[in-house]
């Protein structure tokens, strides 16, 4: 059985009674899992998660509510006395200041039992991973960053995932709805989106003509949480034919 488990649905603000940002994919044998807002690793312990099955973490960009709980789940990792190398793909810009970062605390490679792997998105257009083909597309989220500093240096990316038996779209964090144009171009099982960019009704008149079988809504911005019945109110008479869902810490989708 394939499905999703939310493990973090905050934003960038934090919430009491969630996590930030943290997508777990598993399917029969494999899992990945998309961004770790911490307590990531709390999070996947309390929800039964085998840490160890892990077999890569994928990185959408480096905002802290969707990587800062990437220290304590290698610290876990390593106490769990895994062996098998971990791969971690990420945006090319944040490889050598993680690296950096987990040698400082004693976590990179040089301190632990296992290796890790760090493989940049820009590298290649789609990846095999676990029988997976992923696909990155840069998102404009970062875009206000790179006009500010200069060189296009910093990149968010989407992420689409694809298996003979299903196609499953995470959004990351979007500078607008239509940056899911080019991935959106074919149909789609389950869009999981983010919803703190942008409004309910922005997104849901961008998805009007779009195929997707099921969205689920997450990170959804501090002012629309306690209003989650109004937007699904408003999706049904919007997107009458999509099932809509809306994220909480725990909720596990199956494909």
């Amino acid at each position: 059985m394939t499905e999703i488990l939310v493990v973090g649905s905050a934003s960038g603000f934090p919430v009491p009674g969630r996590g930030h940002y943290s997508v777990l994919l598993s399917t029969s044998d494999k899992s990945l899992l998309i961004d770790v807002g911490e307590p990531c690793t709390r999070s996947l312990i309390e929800a039964g998660t085998a840490l160890n099955a892990i077999d890569a973490v994928l990185l959408t960009h480096g905002h802290a509510d969707h990587t800062g709980g990437l220290p304590m789940l290698i610290q876990t990792l390593w106490l769990s006395q895994r062996v098998e190398p971990l791969t971690i793909f990420l945006p090319e810009e944040l490889s050598a200041p993680l690296q950096q970062w987990l040698d400082a605390i004693y976590l990179s490679s040089n301190f632990i039992p296992f290796e890790i792997k760090f493989i940049a998105w820009k590298t290649q257009h789609f990846f095999e991973v676990c029988g997976l083909q992923i696909c990155p597309h840069q998102t404009t989220h970062l875009e206000s960053l790179s006009r500010k500093f200069g060189n296009n240096r910093f990149k968010a990316y989407s992420l689409q995932i694809e298996h003979p038996d299903f196609r499953i779209l995470f959004s990351g964090d979007l500078g607008t709805p239509t940056d899911l144009e080019v991935p959106l171009a074919n149909p789609v099982d389950l869009l999981v989106s983010e919803l703190a960019h942008f409004s309910p009704t922005e997104l849901f008149r961008f998805l009007v003509t779009r195929r997707v079988q099921k969205l689920l809504l997450t990170h959804l911005a501090p002012e629309l949480l306690g209003n989650e019945a109004s937007i699904i109110q408003e999706a049904r008479k919007q997107l009458p034919e999509m099932v809509v869902l809306i994220a909480k810490d725990g909720l596990r989708v199956p494909l």
